[in-house]
């Protein structure tokens, strides 16, 4: 295991072969950059998580080595009041090799906040429990901008609280994209203020939704952190819950004619189109970010179930030329949904999945977000497929991290090139046989999280650090990251650094130990007391591992139910079976009286 580390690796770093100790109690972050939200928020972050499990009473010795005592913090452009986007400057430079203080110049805030996150990497804790800066220059920028992370909030719901610590971690791995698969067949969470019955008859229960002050909150939590929140409403299929619209959905039969559960938008009626101009007019007010995720996956099962053998859509169909070519329908569909949302918004850059330019119904100037290919090849020739036609592209199809397998998947690929042990380490989004024009339309990849067995208890250990290894390809250098073995040992620190900032991340490769294992909080049962054993956000509570993070309002170790989240106890259970225990041992007695 490496100390001070620095994981994603940077495009230059240059260590000394010395450390300063440093003072957590005294250490401070400078700025003539004054009355600026966004880095003073990041300092008060900084100044806990770079310091994990220190506390107050904590001693402190720094022997005969040097003390640091402060790093300057230069923002060239300035303060800003803006949402970060693609086009955003995440470069930094770092030089911590002085005794009179250490730098960070940065051109822009997100710069900045990139550049503090290396920075406490630099600090590490030694066994004895005393603290260290390493002596090191780092110049750094990311090599792809759009770096990201989807989660699946209509399979399984996700509350607000879960969502923030997956964007804390997001921070720590310098990734800066959000995908909020917001809605699905299964459920439809967002609420509309326009359109209250989407929600209302949409969502699993009314508690299970998430309101627009919770959207903007988690939009502006995610800014703090250099994090673009990009929604994806998947349309026109994989829309079972958008029933709360009526006649918004195709009915649907299968080959006997028989009704099936509509799946799919009926782009045949007007009013229909009236409803899509309004409610992606109000998303797209909502979410800042100037692009926006518009699905398009999976539709050629609901076009035959819900357009061809829909009498009502085929004859419409029949009466505009289009005969019983389902895919001149779909073409319809796109061209109108590409106008109303121009008109509303046109600088919104639209994302479609890939099907959508495989079927060649995909707007001009949008892109191609691919998911599709078993091995490696099929992967790459996608890419290549995509981009030799001047579309731009992001890439999610080598790291689908719902996906588990037995072994330290997050390395390497086997010679035949099939992903049994995973490849999140080894695939690069740009490793086809393209030229350099095709190359340069790959804005990056996502690392997504389906939720179809998936949900807050299991969100957090199953996406990191498996993440982590995405993270690295697509900041880093790919010269300097061609071997997982290489990359371990800062793994396994970067691993045993979150976990000790308080976050319950699995162990990603073969038997080792962090310097202070996880451990949690269990219930007193001695008070009687059932508040005691109430299971927060569905889960148990947990407590960060020996000198990990204390639990404050920005410290994301904090965890509390969501209003309205069960209040059933522990207690409650046990007395309810130790009630039926009791029953049936007066049962027996008496029939055992009786015979």
């Amino acid at each position: 295991m490496t100390k001070g580390g620095v994981w994603p690796l940077p495009w230059s770093i240059t260590y000394l072969n010395d450390s300063f100790s440093i003072n957590p109690s005294t250490f401070q972050f400078t700025t003539s950059l004054t009355g600026c939200q966004i880095i003073d928020r990041a300092f008060q972050r900084y100044r806990i998580i770079s310091f994990p499990g220190y506390k107050s009473s904590s001693s402190f010795y720094s022997g005969k080595a040097t003390t640091v005592n402060s790093v300057s913090v230069t923002v060239s452009s300035g303060c800003s009041t803006d949402y970060p986007q693609l086009e955003m400057d995440e470069s930094y430079s770092i030089d911590s090799t002085s005794s009179n203080g250490s730098t960070i110049t940065a051109n822009s805030v997100w710069g900045t906040l990139r550049a503090l996150e290396s920075f406490s990497h630099l600090i590490y804790k030694d066994t004895s429990g005393q603290w260290w800066l390493r002596q090191a220059k780092i110049s750094d920028s990311p090599r792809f901008p759009h770096r990201g992370i989807m989660l699946d909030s209509a399979r399984h719901y996700l509350s607000v609280n879960m969502i923030k610590r997956n964007l804390e971690l997001m921070a720590q791995n310098k990734m800066n994209v959000f995908h909020w698969h917001l809605v699905d067949t299964e459920s439809f969470p967002y609420t509309s203020t326009k359109y209250p019955d989407m929600s209302a008859k949409g969502a699993y229960t009314p508690k299970h939704v998430y309101s627009v002050a919770q959207i903007q909150d988690i939009i502006d939590f995610a800014r703090d952190r250099g994090i673009r929140v990009i929604p994806e409403f998947d349309t026109p299929g994989h829309a079972g819950g958008w029933h709360g619209f009526p006649g918004l959905l195709s009915a649907c039969f299968d080959h006997l004619g028989n009704s099936m559960l509509p799946n799919i938008i009926d782009p045949t009626q007007t009013q229909n189109w009236n409803f899509l101009l309004n409610f992606f007019g109000e998303a797209l007010d909502l979410f800042k970010d100037n692009y926006f995720h518009f699905g398009g996956d999976e539709v050629l099962d609901d076009m035959l179930q819900c357009w061809s053998r829909n009498k009502n859509v085929s004859s419409w169909m029949e009466a505009n030329n289009m005969g019983n070519d389902t895919s001149l329908l779909l073409n319809y569909y796109y061209r109108n949904l590409v106008q109303r949302v121009q008109q509303h918004k046109n600088t919104t850059t639209m994302i479609f999945w890939e099907e959508v330019f495989d079927m060649n119904v995909a707007p001009n100037g949008s892109v191609a977000h691919a998911w599709k290919g078993e091995t490696m090849k099929d992967i790459m020739d996608e890419m290549f497929d995509i981009t030799s036609r001047g579309h731009r592209a992001i890439l999610s199809t080598c790291w689908y991290l719902n996906y588990i397998r037995y072994g330290p998947d997050w390395g390497y690929i086997n010679g035949n090139g099939t992903m049994t042990r995973g490849s999140y380490y080894e695939c690069d989004p740009t490793n086809f046989n393209g030229t350099a024009a095709q190359k340069a339309l790959v804005l990056g990849g996502e690392a997504p999280m389906w939720g179809e067995f998936v949900d807050g208890t299991n969100l957090i250990p199953r996406m990191w650090p498996r993440a982590s290894a995405v993270a690295e390809r697509l900041w880093s250098d790919p010269a300097q990251t061609t071997s997982a073995d290489a990359a371990w040992p800062r793994l396994h620190e970067f691993r045993c650094r979150m976990m000790s900032r308080g976050y319950e991340v699995e162990p990603p490769n073969n038997p080792d130990y962090c310097p202070d294992f996880w451990d949690v909080t269990l219930p007193d049962y001695s008070n009687n007391n059932p508040s005691t054993t109430s299971p927060p956000a569905g889960g148990s509570t947990t407590s960060p591992p020996a000198g990990g993070s204390t639990t404050t309002t920005d410290n994301p170790s904090a965890t509390s139910p969501p209003a309205g989240d069960s209040t059933t106890t522990t207690s409650a259970a046990c007395s309810m079976h130790t009630f039926f225990s009791v029953t049936l041992t007066i049962i027996f007695a008496l029939l055992l009286n009786v015979f």
